[in-house]
């Protein structure tokens, strides 16, 4: 039962859809996207998510043809791993989202001629060439962390022939030189809104991010600023890399776990207590715990791994192995008997308020008695 030690890619973005967005345009964004080619975005080697998440590699100077293929999918391309590193892991550290997300995630912030937009997170900096063409460039700024793909982003804008202004820095918190502002757009994932972030934004501002708890982390929230705090809805469902004053990492468990794990059983299906929905009450109320499904070599059968720092559990065929300081897999029948309880809501009944001292998920009505995470 014992798993060999592996790392977890970080997610890269999706949607459930994967046509291209060109019909789904809207005469605000439409103009936008048609004046601003995706290619000049895309580095000459990269890796092409396609399909049912396979992956190709890319070379402009070797395969031209499908190297332009991808840069007009509508599919995400991993431009980075392992944050530029030539020995790591393995990880996906930046990417070129699929369009689609995009122009989710540019609905969502609802942004206006003459407003101010600061994106944490640069990328390829399509992203801000499209909202730089929408509301001028001196209204759009852009922070990223990595000095590299900072560089890579402005030397891209200014092919495309848009000036805006990319700065070399942790986008958790925020640019207070350009601040206030009266959009915020995140191009990566947070489980913790940035109060840098919320007391950047004017009142009555809107913040759009990918958001979510380590085992839950793909959803859309969309955060309207008032004068001391901001309330979220999630309004879709997408996945994005973490930030990374915010990633985590998976602990593989021991090796004496099948010794040290106790024993015990379950009529429960884990993509059940875990899937859809009901995966965002548990990993609110989990905190750092990660889920990875998985076929046992041994046996050939699907088993779940619950993972957290000093905790693990499996559950396979209706067996149940836990050990640690945390019983993981009661947590998550617990949550999802909650789930049940509270006539199983959908992500879009969650919300998020943000304050300076705190921030917490409440359900349905912000004066409702259940707190489900504190």
């Amino acid at each position: 039962m014992t798993r060999t030690a592996r790392t977890t890619t970080r997610s890269d973005d999706h949607t459930t859809g994967s046509d291209r967005p060109d019909g789904c345009l809207t005469d605000w964004w439409r103009p936008a996207f048609t004046a601003t080619p995706r290619e000049l975005f895309i580095p000459d080697r990269a890796l092409w998510v396609h399909g049912d998440k396979a992956k190709t590699p890319i070379d402009r100077d070797t395969d031209p043809d499908t190297w332009m293929t991808a840069a007009h999918s509508n599919d995400a391309i991993i431009t980075q791993i392992d944050d530029g590193a030539t020995d790591g892991v393995g990880d996906y550290t930046s990417s070129a989202s699929m369009p689609s997300v995009m122009l989710a995630m540019l609905t969502a912030l609802d942004a206006h001629e003459g407003q101010r937009v600061l994106e944490i997170g640069a990328g390829t900096g399509y992203n801000a060439a499209v909202l730089a063409q929408r509301l001028g460039a001196g209204n759009v700024v852009s922070i990223e962390i990595d000095s590299d793909i900072a560089q890579r982003a402005r030397s891209n804008l200014a092919m495309a022939g848009r000036n805006v202004r990319v700065i070399t820095g942790d986008g958790a918190a925020g640019y207070p030189p350009g601040a206030p502002y009266d959009r915020i757009i995140a191009t990566c994932s947070v489980g913790v809104v940035p109060w840098a972030w919320v007391a950047q934004t004017r009142p009555c501002g809107v913040i759009v991010t990918p958001w979510g708890p380590p085992m839950a982390n793909d959803h859309l929230l969309r955060l309207e600023v008032g004068p001391d705090g901001a309330v979220g809805t999630i309004v879709d469902s997408v996945g994005f890399m973490r930030l990374r004053a915010q990633r985590w990492h998976v602990t593989d468990e021991p090796d004496d776990f099948p010794d040290i794990a106790v024993l015990s059983s379950t009529d429960l299906d884990p993509h059940e207590v875990l899937g859809d929905h009901a995966a965002l009450a548990a990993a609110l109320r989990m905190g750092e715990c990660r889920k990875i499904f998985e076929t046992d070599p041994a046996t050939g059968g699907e088993v779940l791994w619950l993972l957290a720092g000093d905790s693990w559990a499996s559950i396979s065929d209706g067996q149940v192995r836990q050990a640690g300081a945390r019983k993981l897999w009661d947590e998550a029948v617990a949550a999802y008997r909650w789930w049940t309880e509270h006539d199983r809501p959908d992500r879009l009944r969650f919300h998020l308020t943000v304050t300076r001292e705190r921030q917490w998920v409440w359900l349905d009505d912000p004066a409702d008695t259940v707190t489900i995470l504190a």
